[in-house]
């Protein structure tokens, strides 16, 4: 890993499609990328079991994926369900579904129920791919896709009635017809929200969707051939699948796939024994490992990359005084890609604990006020992102007219609020609905939240607004505490705020909690906080 890019921020987009094999009439197949020759996927299991796939071999695997795909009638444009662990296949099957012109949907392998029934029946797949782990889960939607084909990409036993073993099947159908002709704009993925509002909607991923997140991989990430990317991240999401899975393969890198729950222990063995240097996950994981003390950092430990909610300085502060590596932030949306970060170039501005760094290359990045108008310079506003005809998606299944909703002159309009500093670094406050005010002061609930995380009883926090028959709304913060409360507890989480936001941003109210609701990729779900301070 060089650890830094050089030469010029910029970024041609026809250059970097162009060199990642699209032809001159716009053809590409995603599922025919070019892959490590070497390492592709490095395949962890929680007992430290470690298999090591090649790019030829996990194309392979893709392969005969398609082969069996393709003789249960999957076409182009046919939708193919995922429910699949964590290991090679989560790639293999997007993979082979692209190679079919076909359109994947991944799903986390953590849905049940419900989860599962509004994803699968809003897109109507065909066929199903999963594994004996997830086979189960299936049967919750077997009442709302009665002809849904499911096939099971391990195991010698028999499957399920009906089911088809991957295994059995290629001994019948062992060829894989050729790679669809795809067009990059075409539609390859449709890559659902986490719905921490409303019903999840179905992003339209086109193929080019690896090539979207290359300059993320370049000049955040930092990415060079050879490279080993640990990832604690699902492929059911798109942080797992495309910006830290295909996208850094795309670049020549090698991703770790690390099977089995969170442990500390086993990620930083992981870390040590391969060794992946460069660790990419969610603040919640980075803040879990810090709880698990200094002592087992390994030394081969040389970065750390973070997305999906806003890193608190806390956490940031804590590995550079006890690893001095500076866990870098960036933002992004499955609407968007990643769109800015805390750039590794020698040229970058520094990396300062709680920021999320300036616009990658190849993206224009602003700020809106109130009034509809661009914010320059310093200043803080919604975040907006300049249409490059390279965004992530390109629609929501189902849904357009929303879809079109979100651009205003070319710009798309997200829901979340920024301020810039002077030298365009962003700095997260909140989404637009999640902003308190109380007594006429807007206050996000980021830099309160890691305010908040400074007190050393507390391990998790957000905070919401509730409502107040003088101030019309007040802070109310929501915490998961290391010990008992004391008799003083708001008073302390008052005073830390205070001192470090502001005494107009200080809690006056607090909920102590065992866990916060999170949705199924980590973020914080405020609306049930909400409803929850509410009854309170």
């Amino acid at each position: 890993m060089n650890g830094a890019a050089t030469g010029p921020a910029r970024w041609d987009w026809a250059e970097a499609a162009r060199r990642a094999g699209t032809s001159a009439d716009g053809t590409f197949n995603a599922g025919a990328m070019p892959l490590p020759a070497t390492s592709a996927v490095i395949w962890r299991r929680a007992d430290g079991d470690t298999v090591t796939l090649s790019g030829g071999e996990l194309m392979q695997r893709a392969r005969n994926t398609a082969a069996v795909l393709a003789e249960l009638g999957v076409k182009r444009g046919d939708r193919v369900a995922g429910l699949l662990g964590r290991g090679p296949d989560s790639f293999a099957a997007a993979l082979a579904t692209w190679q079919l012109g076909a359109i994947y949907v991944p799903l986390f392998s953590g849905l049940r129920g419900e989860g599962l029934q509004v994803r699968m029946g809003d897109c109507d797949p065909a066929v199903a791919v999963t594994d004996t782990a997830n086979r189960t889960s299936l049967d919750a939607v077997a009442t709302v896709l009665p002809m849904l084909k499911i096939m099971v990409v391990d195991g010698d036993g028999d499957p399920a009635a009906g089911d088809i073993a991957l295994s059995a099947a290629l001994g019948r159908y062992p060829v894989a017809p050729a790679v669809v002709a795809t067009g990059l704009h075409e539609t390859s993925t449709i890559m659902y929200t986490s719905g921490t509002t409303g019903r999840p909607k179905g992003c339209q991923i086109p193929h080019r969707g690896v090539l979207c997140l290359l300059p993320y991989v370049r000049y955040f990430l930092a990415i060079v051939p050879g490279d080993v990317l640990f990832s604690g991240a699902d492929a059911g999401w798109s942080f797992g699948l495309f910006t830290t899975g295909l996208a850094p393969m795309l670049a020549g890198a090698a991703r770790v796939v690390y099977e089995g729950p969170f442990e500390p222990v086993g990620w930083w063995r992981a870390v040590a024994d391969l060794p992946a240097p460069h660790l990419a996950a969610a603040p919640t994981a980075f803040r879990q490992l810090a709880a698990a003390g200094a002592g087992q950092i390994p030394g081969q430990f040389a970065a750390g990359s973070s997305a999906g909610e806003p890193l608190d300085a806390v956490t940031v502060e804590w590995f550079e005084r006890n690893a001095g590596v500076t866990i870098r932030d960036s933002y992004g949306l499955s609407e968007l890609g990643m769109v800015t970060g805390n750039l590794r170039m020698a040229d970058a501005p520094p990396a300062l604990a709680g920021s999320m760094g300036t616009e990658l290359p190849g993206f224009e990045v602003g700020l809106i006020g109130v009034d509809g108008e661009f914010i320059h310079g310093e200043g803080s506003g919604r975040i907006v992102v300049k249409d490059n005809g390279f965004l992530l998606s390109a629609g929501y299944w189902g849904r357009q007219d929303e879809w079109k909703a979100r651009f205003a002159d070319g710009w798309f309009l997200t829901e979340d609020i920024a301020s810039r500093d002077e030298l365009g670094r962003y700095w997260y406050q909140s989404r637009a609905d999640d902003m308190v005010v109380s007594s006429g002061y807007n206050i996000g609930p980021a830099e309160v939240e890691t305010a908040l995380l400074s007190h050393p009883l507390v391990t998790d926090a957000a905070c919401v607004a509730e409502p107040d028959a003088v101030r019309g709304a007040v802070v109310a913060a929501h915490v998961v505490l290391a010990a008992p409360a004391p008799a003083d507890l708001l008073a302390q989480l008052r005073s830390r705020v205070a001192a470090g936001v502001g005494w107009y941003a200080a809690p006056r109210r607090v909920h102590v909690h065992d866990s916060l609701p999170r949705t199924e990729s980590g973020k914080i779900q405020r609306n049930l906080l909400r409803a929850a301070g509410n009854r309170m």
